[in-house]
């Protein structure tokens, strides 16, 4: 570093007076660059390009922190800018990739998780007064990037499966492996020196006990599946060559991001089928529940009117395809949600029953 200040004084001047800048500028990039790349949750390439974010990302905390425990003792000693930066790059990295992945529930819980956790990082670096608070920052948030990608991998590469116990099973694989990263970093830097186990301790529970409250309350989204396709229909027909052939109420041209109407028109007693997609990683197996729930304006709440359960196999990268069906609708507020066996929302869809003796305008489309 003092061989670049006596080469490079502006640029190094420069680097040193933004540091925090640029620092969230590689944040930002990390983000962005994995934002586009993102791919499935069993993805190899992509599972690899997570595991040496978090791999370096380890590294790099142990080496910036050998450093600055030098800059304590050494009050000249050179800033690792470049590593910092580096650092900043694989978590922006990781947490856009793991946002894509949870964003893909279905729900805005995943998406808002780690949008928060990006402003919390960009905060961090701006405000914290000194290098030895961000790298304590950054352990906290080296975790909960680890525990929130041993969520998804754990389920789709150990247990094929998701659940409960395997939600727990794979909160307590991410301690193991913390503890063996705290193992390394306590040996290296605080070698013979106080070692603040207690402030990492209180950090990595807190993360790992509101992670556990957030799941069991259902606002943690059932990664690693993710709704792809849900739909209301007057009527499915199973086709020889395989899928379905959908009758159903078209929505207007500007509501674009829903496939079927959000008025379901019928004649007083009929019925509907509510359609879904849900994708899951090769070789994964769960029960997925569709739950009929009608709004009830007296008291003002939702109110369930049937639970119908059906089993998906994963592999399929359009989602695996399933249905109920719902008879003797009656005109109100109605919503089908698209569940785990925990009750974890992977999606939803909101429609408005209307009773009618005008049949309504139906269309026709192969799902």
């Amino acid at each position: 570093m003092h061989w670049l200040k006596e080469h490079f004084p502006r640029a190094i001047a420069f680097w040193e007076r933004y540091e925090r800048h640029i620092s969230a500028a590689g944040l930002a990039t990390g983000f962005i660059f994995d934002l586009i790349i993102a791919d499935r949750p069993d993805s190899i390439p992509n599972n690899l390009l997570l595991l040496s974010y978090i791999l370096l990302s380890g590294v790099l905390i142990v080496v910036l922190n050998v450093r600055a425990t030098r800059k304590l003792e050494e009050e000249h000693s050179p800033e690792p800018l470049f590593l910092l930066l580096i650092l900043q790059f694989c978590f922006g990295g990781l947490a856009s990739n793991l946002l894509v992945l949870y964003g893909r529930s279905g729900t805005l819980a995943g998406s808002a998780l780690f949008l928060g956790l990006l402003a919390v990082m960009l905060v961090g670096n701006e405000f914290l007064k000194t290098r030895y608070e961000q790298l304590r920052f950054n352990i906290g948030v080296y975790y909960l990037l680890l525990l929130t990608y041993c969520l998804i991998a754990v389920p789709v590469f150990l247990f094929h499966t998701i659940g409960t116990w395997v939600f727990i099973l794979s909160g307590l694989m991410s301690l193991v492996i913390f503890a063996v990263f705290l193992g390394v970093l306590f040996a290296v830097v605080f070698s013979g020196r106080e070692r603040p186990l207690r402030e990492i301790s209180v950090i990595v529970g807190s993360i790992f006990i509101v992670f556990n409250l957030l799941y069991f309350l259902n606002i943690i989204p059932p990664v690693p599946l993710s709704l792809k396709n849900v739909g209301i229909y007057h009527s499915l027909l199973k086709q020889s060559e395989g899928g379905y052939l959908a009758i159903f109420e078209r929505p207007p041209w500007y509501v674009f991001w829903r496939d079927t109407s959000g008025t379901y028109t019928l004649p007083a007693g009929n019925g509907a089928f509510c359609y879904s997609s849900v994708f899951a990683p090769t070789n994964l197996e769960a029960p997925i529940f569709h739950r009929w729930e009608k709004y009830n304006e007296e008291n003002k709440k939702w109110e369930t009117q049937s639970h119908i359960s059906f089993s998906i196999s994963g592999g399929r990268d359009e989602g695996y395809r399933g249905f109920s069906q719902k008879g003797s609708l009656t005109s109100g507020t109605w919503r089908c949600n698209v569940e785990t066996a925990s009750g974890a929302l992977i999606g939803r869809i909101s429609f408005t029953v209307i009773e009618s003796k005008i049949p309504p305008v139906l269309s026709t489309k192969k799902l």
